[in-house]
């Protein structure tokens, strides 16, 4: 072990000698390595804040909580799931009163491309949420200000309603809505709380641009025609949820009545399936991504191996000097692993140092705060990219490398 670390220490020192020797000839060859590395951080710092964007804006669904309704999230065929019977305010009673393992079951409807208007303020095409009891408990709805609906309110109808972080602004521009009237595709509506924003990638289709409604002011608004519903079931702790999942789908099935042999003809969703979904298309994307800009890698790892077989052809009376002297052919073998290694990590720092600038200006001056995704430049990707360099520089060098230690010292004096 302390022969073999005197080798390598030797053959790096060598390695940096004759990395100087050329540096021009060096930079130029680093140049496929940087820019494969430079291509390669950026691409997986943008899927990197994606991905964690994704989850972050999905964690307002809650793990704990189930969503029944009449399309399945991860379906394929959707025009099959077009012919499923919409669920009903009968079901969801029937199903809040025999579910054991829940915590909360709410109900909730929506109401697509309606109007809003505030004196000469107009938001066109809000999505109208009308909500149940227990709402607050199955949604992670915040409220800014103001408060959400009380109990006599959801039975009543009255016409209340909450609205998203961005309808305020868009309607109000931050002046107080508490008690003001707006006019929801015609109906009027009195403003009791604006819920907190929510943000980031499903910010179009979150609270933050939705009016929030007690359930039957909804049907007394826009009526009840062939709308389905969602049930939200909540288990009662994390642990337990899977519990709740297969209690939901057994109750749902025993109050549609389907028989063992039938398929469901309803969908229990969740947020792991919207993330996992996710999660698959990422996983493609990465796969595509890292093979094209691999690309520009594999150049750089033939310029690195094409540079190399220069570099021994140029010492061969160098190499039979050493080996004539005494030199065993691991010490040679060292020396050109070491060089084509130390270009390459070298070329990987510089690498990094250029994606991390990148990343900076990238979200400095051309993404906002309000952006969805940043670059997200971590730790990990430092690491990666330097082990990638590493193994880049040893498998570009390592037949040259042996090439060198393999020559005959009588016939490498002899070479001119």
């Amino acid at each position: 072990m302390p022969r073999f670390f005197h080798d390598t220490v030797e053959g790096i020192r060598m390695a940096r000698t004759a990395l100087r020797a050329n540096p021009l000839r060096s930079s130029l060859t680093m140049l496929g390595i940087i820019i494969g590395i430079v291509t390669v951080t950026l691409m997986s710092a943008f899927l990197t804040g994606l991905t964690n964007m994704f989850h972050e804006t999905t964690s307002f669904m809650g793990t704990d909580v189930y969503y029944i309704n009449k399309f399945s999230w991860a379906g394929h065929d959707w025009r099959s799931q077009m012919n499923r019977p919409n669920v009903t305010l009968d079901e969801f009673r029937e199903l809040r009163d025999r579910m054991t393992t829940a915590k909360a079951v709410s109900v909730s409807a929506q109401q697509g491309n309606e109007n809003v208007k505030y004196g000469a303020n107009e938001v066109v095409g809000v999505q109208v949420v009308g909500i149940g009891p227990q709402y607050d408990v199955t949604s992670s709805v915040e409220i800014a200000d103001g408060r959400l609906f009380g109990q006599q309110e959801l039975v009543s109808a009255r016409p209340v309603c909450v609205i998203g972080h961005d309808l305020w602004q868009n309607l109000f521009h931050g002046a107080n809505p508490i008690g003001k009237q707006i006019r929801v595709g015609g109906y009027s509506l009195e403003i009791v709380g604006v819920a907190k924003q929510v943000g980031g990638m499903f910010g179009q289709f979150s609270i933050d641009q939705q009016v929030v409604v007690p359930l039957q002011t909804l049907f007394n608004a826009f009526g009840q025609p062939d709308r389905t519903l969602t049930i939200a079931v909540k288990a009662k702790n994390v642990l337990q949820k899977e519990d709740t999942k297969a209690e939901a789908d057994y109750l749902m099935r025993v109050i549609r009545k389907l028989k063992p042999s039938q398929q469901d003809n309803f969908g229990i969703n969740s947020e792991d399936e919207f993330n996992d979904m996710f999660d698959n298309l990422t996983r493609v994307l990465k796969i595509i991504g890292l093979t094209i800009t691999g690309l520009s890698l594999l150049v750089g790892g033939i310029g690195i191996m094409n540079i190399m077989f220069v570099g021994v052809k140029e010492r061969t009376r160098e190499i039979g000097i050493r080996k004539a002297v005494g030199a065993r052919r691991r010490m040679v073998l060292s020396q050109f692993l070491s060089e084509a290694a130390m270009l390459c990590l070298l070329a990987g720092s510089v690498g990094l140092l250029l994606a991390y600038a990148g990343s900076v200006y990238v979200n400095t001056h051309v993404l906002t705060d309000s952006s969805a995704v940043h670059l997200q430049f971590t730790l990990g990707l430092i690491v990666s990219g330097l082990l990638i360099s590493l193994a880049i520089g040893v498998v570009s060098g390592i037949i040259p490398a042996w090439r060198a230690s393999k020559l005959d010292p009588v016939e490498a004096l002899r070479y001119e």
